[in-house]
């Protein structure tokens, strides 16, 4: 059952007065390594750039004039709900990777219902391609969750797929921004068979491997916890 019941809180003062290197203005930080890997065009030897772990802990963020994300009741238990951020973002595509257990939950925010008390905090991966509306609706969404409207369940980050072969200098500047906003930010590069076969992970490129092993690694840590 989609809801509206997210109502928009705006609890701090403008992103304009974070410091320079807060991801939520436009200045670009140095993409730290943090786990020797495969080379990425975006995230570099990184498997994920990290940011925020919890709303409080990211920076002041004013979303008094946006429109609240949309809610929905997730009745069963998936390990991991993976929630596209516009039409064609690639939940479908990321869910199935996952492997069993991960949930396709739609473009709405998901959380737990039903009669079991407490309710359990879900785990949630947000995905977004590279082109302009996807990394619009991707930065709408991290500012809303760093304003504290998403509730119920926990962030574990944010999955950028590719929209195309290469990407432009500007769509690699604003993702590597976006990757930082929210607790984790993973980049899924082009797979070209992709576009003739249906994604299968055994036969994805090494990084597309491990980036879904770090993402579930991440999941597991932090089942139960909230973000």
């Amino acid at each position: 059952m989609l809801t509206g019941g997210v109502s928009v809180i705006g609890r701090r003062s403008s992103a304009s007065q974070a410091p320079a290197n807060n991801p939520f203005v436009t200045a670009e930080p140095v993409a730290p390594v943090t786990e020797p890997t495969t080379t990425d065009e975006l995230l570099g030897q990184a498997l994920s750039l990290e940011g925020p772990r919890r709303p409080e802990s990211a920076p002041p963020v004013d979303v008094s004039h946006d429109e609240p994300w949309p809610v929905a009741e997730v009745t069963s238990r998936p390990w991991v709900c993976v929630i596209g951020l516009h039409g064609g973002a690639g939940a479908s595509t990321l869910a199935r990777l996952l492997g069993d257990g991960a949930l396709d939950a739609g473009r709405a925010w998901p959380v737990a219902a039903g009669w079991e008390r407490p309710l359990p905090s879900l785990a949630v991966v947000a995905v977004a391609r590279t082109h302009h509306e996807g990394l619009a609706a991707a930065e709408r969404f991290a500012r809303l969750w760093a304003a504290g409207t998403l509730t119920g369940s926990h962030l574990l980050g944010l999955v950028l797929v590719d929209d195309g072969p290469r990407l432009l200098a500007a769509q690699k500047q604003t993702a590597r921004r976006l990757a930082r906003m929210t607790p984790h930010g993973w980049h899924l590069p082009w797979v070209e068979r992709w576009r003739v076969e249906p994604a299968d992970l055994s036969s994805s490129p090494l990084r597309t491997r491990q980036v879904v092993k770090n993402l579930r690694a991440q999941a597991r840590d932090t089942e139960g916890n909230d973000s």
